[in-house]
């Protein structure tokens, strides 16, 4: 089977490299053409352009930053939607808004290209491992034929019902993923400034009833105060905005939400956008006057 991969990132480019081990065809596309370089070395084929990718393709997978991405990608001009010449199906893989999901969606169903949603929870490690779960939202005739292809990026696959809730289900564990780093990092600040050792803490917490598969990945970040991004924290803040534009629609409320919206927002501009989302820690060290391990204090300021 033939794909087009659009967008080999941070997240695309492991999964590109799976689908290329399970034996698909895969030609992919992204806006930097250095990204792709290393599919030519397992025997994938660069496009130089969007149409390059679409043209001929069984499916289409696009792993996008964002929604404006995604809309120019599907619908702008030299995009997937002029060059739907043929019938295949289309899959985004991006985190974006229901809202747009459904947008995108009933545009290429307009012009007879079945799509699903199918965001991912996961990190980049997870991609190169082919351990995300798969969200879908969209027709289950799609999401069955498609499923195979699917299973080759991920360890799971859950199925969500019609076109757009596949990006709901994202938001809701992305919601959780931001507060439980959020209360990691809350509780290492208070443990900071109760003076307890960081490692001491962060081993008790390993321990306890609050452990976590997550908190054992970040464990050694926190320690170490260095945070290779493996969900770069601008993206974590990006999710926190779509989360709480949902939440505005239905009138839910999501106090706690709003809280880590802030701090996320606060480290995106103190310069932690592009670290790991864990970094929101140092964010909140810093606001509560940590000068950093190397000094001899905790400075708070008074």
């Amino acid at each position: 089977m033939r794909i087009g991969f659009l967008g080999t990132g941070t997240m695309g480019l492991p999964m590109a490299e799976n689908l290329l081990r399970a034996g698909y065809s895969v030609t992919a596309y992204n806006r930097s053409p250095e990204k792709v370089q290393p599919l030519l070395q397992m025997g994938g084929k660069q496009a130089q352009n969007i149409a390059e990718a679409v043209r001929n393709q069984d499916v289409v997978i696009s792993m996008l930053s964002d929604d404006s991405a995604v809309r120019e990608v599907y619908l702008g001009n030299g995009g997937v939607a002029e060059n739907a010449k043929h019938s295949f199906v289309a899959i985004d893989m991006s985190t974006v808004s229901p809202g747009t999901a459904l947008e995108v969606q009933k545009h290429m169903n307009q012009l007879g290209i079945a799509m699903l949603d199918a965001p991912v929870s996961g990190s980049a490690g997870a991609a190169k491992e082919a351990k995300l779960l798969v969200l879908a939202g969209g027709p289950l005739e799609t999401y069955e034929i498609t499923r195979p292809i699917l299973a080759a990026m991920s360890q799971a696959q859950f199925y969500f019902g019609p076109g757009g809730n596949g990006a709901k289900a994202k938001l809701v564990v992305n919601l959780l993923l931001a507060l439980t780093m959020q209360g990691i990092s809350e509780a290492l600040v208070l443990a900071e400034t109760l003076g307890l050792s960081r490692f001491n803490v962060l081993d008790m917490l390993s321990q306890s009833s609050v452990a976590s598969p997550f908190l054992g990945i970040k464990k050694q970040m926190l320690i170490d105060e260095s945070f290779p991004p493996a969900f770069a924290l601008k993206y974590m803040r990006k999710d926190l905005n779509l989360i709480l534009q949902a939440a505005i629609e239905r009138e839910a409320v999501l106090p706690a939400t709003s809280a880590a919206f802030a701090s996320y927002t606060s480290a995106m501009h103190n310069g932690f956008a592009e670290d790991d989302l864990a970094a929101v820690m140092m964010e909140l060290l810093r606001q509560s006057g940590y000068t950093g391990a190397k000094d001899s204090s905790f400075n708070l300021g008074l």
